[in-house]
């Protein structure tokens, strides 16, 4: 029996089969009533008390409609119509077969029905508020009923998921989707939306590129700059789809950067990169440049030490006694910001570029991953610079003389003598000769395209690459060895002579001078990979791979272009084995060679759609050859003899080294 019934007098059956997500989306509810009424009859049965009643079914309409009441949206005397039950024998039953037996909507009749209320002339905000929705869901459901017709007839006959039409909505260029549609239909994995939306997105830019930020989006959309926006992704999830436009943008806007920062320092050329760095190789066509540092006045040092006291104690005052988030801690930050800026500022003051040399030097200016545009620390001039009395020897007042003095073996013994003196004391001073050590090494890579003799055979010559021509500038190694290389201190670097140089160099600070040591040493490891061909196996870099912890799956991840498009069939197939079983593998066994590399490379990218354990796998796989796994073989020495010929090895003379490490008569020989 139908009849109407007051919201205050009803009250939710504990029979109600319900238990879970009773409050799920219970806002989305309440407004779809207000706007449209309450289209479905609640279930009830009589209580005691008369004219009450318990919902058996419908409780979370019950509960919109009293959170409608609650709000003032309905009147506290709002009646609804109810099915009455006179009995709960089927009370129980009624609930299961109205929540049980519900079928949810065909994801393509909703988009449909959306857009028909859009197109009769409703927007998108008044149809979200009556149907009880965001807006941003309806603009998705019409997004998707305006997919290409073959995609969306998919979608209707469930062919494809919501999710892989939700990747094909990533734009609204119909035909592209249509093509790509067809291109994935033949593919092995084309039902994943991560390859989908790569295949329509290819020849676009993200819009947290960083030209895409360096030229903005006011600016590109006025140039004419067309922006797809993936209503199913994150707000900044858009693609902007004029590339040759961002270039040209970008560089007219980087152009004019440079030119007005060359104006600005007077600098002879400030070459503009387009992009995050500054390669190695353009670096390399010109010679850096370091200018002299001159000594601070009184006045200078005395400001630089107060500042530095201050600066320490704010430092320990915010360590050990102010809280953070307190406005005592917030003004001791922002105070140590100035005293950090004032101190930069003087420093910069001591660089001295004579006017004559000025005019020759430049530098480059490059774009930061946020967009902003990045002057390099570093400047540059197209020749050799060699300033006035730049490690010039002394003359002597009459050369000729003191030739004619000194024999040339007395020259020679002298010079031995004084050598082994300075030698010595440079091995009783351990701080001393570790300084010498990083400064020789470090000076012979700033001045590596200039010679400047200092008399030490010490070298730390960067290892050379088996490709010549190899670059990668784009990953993630290379790219932190620039930043590390340009964050160098290279002010001792200024001075005219060699003396000069390493007295400013001793200056810096310990962390600098060992950040010195590291760079040079890193440049002198040869590239070795755990393989045995070709002798490029080296167990004792495997060995500091494993002291440093590096996981060369964060750093290094294989993809079509660097592996997989570049191994047999069996490498990958093999790889999948690894990663998901037999199972993966015999999923891709029929694929093209072409196909299996891309989809391995989405897997091991994390872009494929697997079980989180498949993925975790992926994520973390490499190939053996990339992995510090190789165990360092013991080494067979040989002795001396060993390199003597037969005939001088049988008679077991002089030249056979004592067991206890004595050279014996060899020693004499020698």
């Amino acid at each position: 029996m139908i009849q109407s019934v007051k919201v205050k007098n009803l009250s939710l059956s504990k029979d109600n089969v319900r238990k879970s997500n009773r409050d799920a989306d219970l806002d989305s509810l309440a407004d779809n009533i207000a706007a449209h009424g309450l289209l479905q009859n609640l279930v009830v049965t009589p209580l005691k008390k008369a004219g009450h009643f318990t919902v058996k079914a419908g409780g979370r309409r019950l509960r919109a409609l009293q959170r409608l009441i609650d709000s003032g949206r309905l009147a506290g005397d709002h009646e609804v119509q109810v099915l009455v039950l006179e009995d709960d024998a089927g009370s129980a039953e009624a609930s299961l077969a109205e929540n049980f037996h519900r079928v949810a909507m065909n994801p393509a009749d909703e988009c449909s029905a959306f857009k028909h209320f859009l197109d009769k002339g409703a927007s998108a905000e008044d149809v979200a508020k009556r149907f009880g929705v965001t807006t941003r869901f309806v603009e998705q459901r019409v997004r998707l009923a305006e997919l290409a017709p073959l995609v969306f007839a998919a979608l209707a006959a469930g062919e494809i998921t919501l999710g892989v039409a939700q990747a094909y909505a990533v734009t609204p260029d119909v035909d592209r989707q249509a093509r790509v549609f067809e291109s994935m239909s033949r593919s092995y994995y084309g039902d994943n939306p991560d390859n989908i939306r790569r295949a329509l997105l290819n020849g676009t830019v993200k819009a947290t590129d960083a030209k895409a930020r360096f030229v903005g989006r006011e600016a590109y959309v006025g140039a004419g700059g067309r922006i797809e926006r993936d209503l199913f992704g994150e707000d900044v999830d858009e693609s902007w789809i004029d590339v040759e436009l961002i270039e040209q943008l970008a560089a007219q806007k980087l152009e004019a950067a440079a030119e007005a920062l060359a104006a600005e320092q007077k600098l002879a050329f400030v070459t503009p990169v387009l992009a995050t760095h500054v390669p190695y190789d353009t670096e390399c066509q010109l010679h850096e440049y370091h200018p002299p540092l001159r000594e601070l006045s009184e006045d200078e040092q005395e400001r630089v030490d107060s500042l530095s006291d201050e600066g320490d104690a704010l430092i320990r005052e915010l360590e050990t006694e102010l809280e953070d988030g307190t406005p005592e801690a917030e003004a001791a930050s922002a105070r140590l910001a100035d005293i950090e800026r004032e101190l930069d500022t003087i420093e910069a003051s001591r660089t001295m570029v004579d006017d004559a040399i000025k005019d020759q030097l430049g530098t480059f200016i490059y774009l930061a991953p946020d967009g902003s545009p990045r002057v390099h620390s570093r400047m540059f001039s197209e020749r050799a610079i060699r300033q006035a009395g730049e490690d010039a020897e002394p003359e002597a007042p009459s050369g000729k003389v003191a030739a004619s003095r000194l024999s040339a073996t007395l020259v020679d013994e002298l010079a031995t003598q004084r050598r082994q003196i300075l030698a010595a004391h440079v091995a009783s001073d351990a701080g001393f000769a570790l300084d010498l050590t990083i400064f020789l090494m470090a000076h012979r890579t700033v001045f590596a395209s200039s010679y400047v003799r200092d008399h030490a055979t010490l070298q730390a010559a960067a290892a050379s690459f088996p490709i010549a021509s190899f670059r990668d500038e784009g990953s993630a190694a290379s790219n932190v060895l620039t930043e590390q290389r340009q964050a160098l201190d290279v002010s001792w670097a200024g001075g005219n002579t060699l003396s000069s140089r390493f007295d400013a160099f001793r200056q810096l600070d310990e962390q600098a001078r060992a950040d010195w040591l590291a760079h040079v040493m890193a440049q002198t490891l040869e590239p070795t990979l755990n393989v045995d061909d070709g002798g490029r196996r080296n167990g004792f870099h495997d060995h500091l791979g494993r002291l440093l912890d590096i996981d060369v799956a964060q750093w290094w991840r294989p993809d079509a272009q660097n592996f997989f498009g570049r191994v047999k069939k069996d490498v990958m197939l093999e790889a999948l084995d690894e990663i998901g079983g037999p199972v993966l593998r015999g999923r891709y066994k029929d694929a093209k060679k072409g196909d299996l590399a891309n989809a391995c490379a989405a897997l091991c990218s994390g872009q494929g759609i697997v079980e989180a354990e498949v993925r975790e796998k992926a994520l973390s796989w490499l190939p053996d050859e990339m992995r510090f796994g190789a165990i360092e073989k013991p080494e067979s020495f040989r002795s001396y003899s060993a390199f003597l010929s037969d005939e001088d090895d049988s008679d077991g003379g002089a030249g056979e080294i004592a067991p206890d490490g004595d050279a014996g008569d060899f020693e004499q020989a020698a």
